[in-house]
């Protein structure tokens, strides 16, 4: 009896992990993306806006690794995008980019 429980309790958290519908691991963080642009230029905040990257490999287990990586993604879109900075806002995602 106890190895049958022991078996479901497995399999269990086993289904709990796993990938995203878009193939990404569930446990990681696989993904950066601009959410809110202060640019002044409408255009540009829209293109801010469509800004996404994924991380390379099985993406990051832990979370503050994932928002040093977005942190220096970004900033580094920025500075070679435009001139002048912006405030931007960006978050991290256990899925892919869109």
């Amino acid at each position: 009896m106890r190895k049958i429980l022991i078996f479901f309790i497995t399999l269990l958290l086993t289904a709990c992990g796993g990938s995203n519908s878009d193939g990404s691991d569930k446990t990681t963080y696989s993904s950066c993306k601009i959410t809110k642009s202060g640019a002044l230029l409408a255009s540009d905040r829209d293109y801010d806006l469509n800004q996404c990257w994924n991380a390379t490999g099985n993406g990051y287990e832990s979370k503050g690794d994932a928002l040093q990586w977005c942190e220096k993604t970004v900033n580094a879109y920025i500075a070679s995008r435009y001139t002048v900075g912006h405030s931007v806002e960006y978050m991290i995602e256990s899925t892919y980019c869109k």
